[in-house]
């Protein structure tokens, strides 16, 4: 195992760690490690409890909220080398279970079911399965993110819509805890009663766990621990922002891919692509519904001669991204009148929409969801040259649908009153738009984050939620402390002291 010490060293060297995509920095970490087994990963833990020294677990830093950045004088881990598919299981024909170490990125795991008996290494269980013919169906959007840091969060994406977020795909999870023991925690063998639940290490030791009095809202929500009826042990760790366990192998559910159809469709305005996507949330088969505000429109504008993006349509300066899962008994054909006449009812039509009715013609479309934004944060990247300390404030609410229509439009009025720069752009069909507030200077920034803030209080005012997929990090606890009551976060609180009772494990996540 490789393990790397001296600050000067580690900040020359390894300057990617210090930092997530929100760009905010808390110290450099005592040591940084690379673990290769889960022995390794004991071994770090063991040191960290017999030192009490703070365990941070970092993957590829696509975290918008802080949670895996290093705090001064810490232990880092970065999973970078456990990054193997390690073998593949076909349950029927139409469910596919894929074990993953940490490491591995969404893009790996994609490129693998794409052609997976070519793998650049042999995966058992490749030779029992046919090409190009499963997928993973969460669909997060970042896809260099690795599958730990996704289950992490409950990650989710566009197709999150039609197949629900990450947590409905994990089927097991191997974990180191923070006293070094460990246990594999598989769906469907663990569950809480009315007042707690109880299993064992893998050196069986008893573990007894409280149940959260709190239930969960029914809208999309990634903020503190997951909280139901009757749970299944493995939720609480889903979405649990590394701070109950470092996971070390994790199995996926993946499902028959489906024959995809997509499309762009432009608007005069956001009303008609609102009133298209409560149309189109109704519609059999729909996988996804993406919003792009006309700030992001705008932006790819800007932008499209050096990312070769085709003229826009004049006069329709809103956007929505739409898939469609094609069958045999039910062909898109069948629907295209239908739709093309809701399109007309909205100012628009099929002659103001890209389609990808081949698969590199939907690479090219979902493209255009996943450059939005990298270009945000290269123009961020371009005023933090001149103050260093601004950041994007970037929104990720989900809201009740039938409050989300007035919600919105008193964000943007809010924002627009303030003159504050922003893009929109999101996951339509959940009811949870990004809005990404990106300060000029150092006034502007301070009118970002009170704005930020005054749209918490609406959404939780509203029975939405302050984070519906990227969880609550370092960057956001004001505001988990918001959406639940006081002794809500003491029972997560507890929780958290059960399993690391010197608080070790990515302390400062959440509370």
């Amino acid at each position: 195992m490789q393990c790397i010490s001296g600050k000067e060293t580690i900040k020359e060297k390894y300057p990617e760690i210090l930092y997530d995509e929100s760009r905010f920095t808390l110290g450099i970490p005592e040591k940084v490690f690379f673990p290769e087994s889960r022995e390794d990963i004991i071994e770090i833990v063991e040191l960290a409890d017999k030192t009490g020294t703070q365990v941070i677990s970092i993957g590829s830093q696509t975290s918008i909220t802080g949670a895996s950045t290093p705090q001064d004088n810490c232990f880092a881990i970065s999973f970078s080398k456990m990054n193997k598919i390690m073998f593949l299981k076909q349950v029927n024909k139409n469910e596919c279970l894929l074990t993953c170490q940490p490491g591995v990125t969404l893009k790996e795991i994609d490129a693998f079911l794409e052609a997976p008996v070519n793998w650049k290494y042999k995966v058992e269980g490749t030779e029992l399965i046919e090409s190009d013919y499963w997928f993973y169906p969460p669909d997060p959007t970042e896809l260099t993110a690795t599958l730990a840091g996704t289950v992490a969060t409950n990650a989710s994406g566009a197709r999150s819509f039609y197949y629900k977020p990450t947590r409905d795909y994990i089927v097991s999870i191997s974990i180191v805890l923070a006293d070094g023991e460990t246990f594999t925690c598989r769906r469907g063998c663990n569950f809480f009663n009315n007042k707690e639940v109880c299993f064992k290490t893998d050196k069986g030791k008893s573990i007894r766990i409280g149940k959260c009095k709190y239930t969960n809202t029914n809208i999309k929500n990634a903020a503190g621990y997951y909280s139901k009826n009757n749970m299944d042990l493995i939720d609480l760790f889903i979405g649990s922002e590394g701070t109950l366990g470092i996971f070390f192998e994790i199995t996926i559910k993946l499902l028959k891919r489906p024959q995809i159809i997509a499309g762009l469709t432009f608007f005069p305005e956001r009303k008609d692509a609102f009133g298209f996507a409560d149309f189109v949330r109704k519609e059999e088969n729909v996988l996804a519904i993406e919003y792009f505000d006309r700030s992001a429109v705008n932006l790819l504008y800007v932008n499209r001669e050096h990312h070769k993006i085709p003229d826009l349509p004049r006069g329709k300066t809103f956007a929505v991204y739409w898939e469609y899962a094609e069958y045999a008994e039910k062909p898109f054909e069948e629907i295209m009148e239908k739709w093309e006449n809701k399109l007309s009812e909205f100012g628009t039509s099929f002659d103001y929409t890209w389609s990808g009715f081949e698969k590199k013609e939907m690479e090219i479309l979902k493209s255009f969801r996943h450059l939005i934004p990298e270009l945000i944060n290269n123009k961020i990247a371009q005023i933090k040259k001149q103050y260093p300390e601004l950041r994007k404030v970037s929104t990720d609410t989900a809201l009740p649908a039938h409050s989300f229509n007035s919600v919105f439009e008193n964000y943007i009025d809010l924002i627009e009153k303030q003159s504050i720069n922003y893009i929109c752009f999101g996951h339509l069909g959940d009811y949870h738009l990004h809005l990404n507030l990106i300060p000029a200077n150092k006034d502007e920034f301070q009118k970002a984050l009170n704005a930020y803030k005054k749209i918490m209080e609406l959404t939780v005012k509203a029975g939405g939620t302050v984070s519906a997929e990227h969880g609550i990090g370092k960057i956001k606890k004001e505001f988990l402390q918001m959406m639940y009551r006081n002794n809500e976060i003491a029972e997560m609180k507890k929780v958290k002291s059960i399993l690391d009772p010197k608080n070790l494990l990515n302390r400062g996540n959440l509370f």
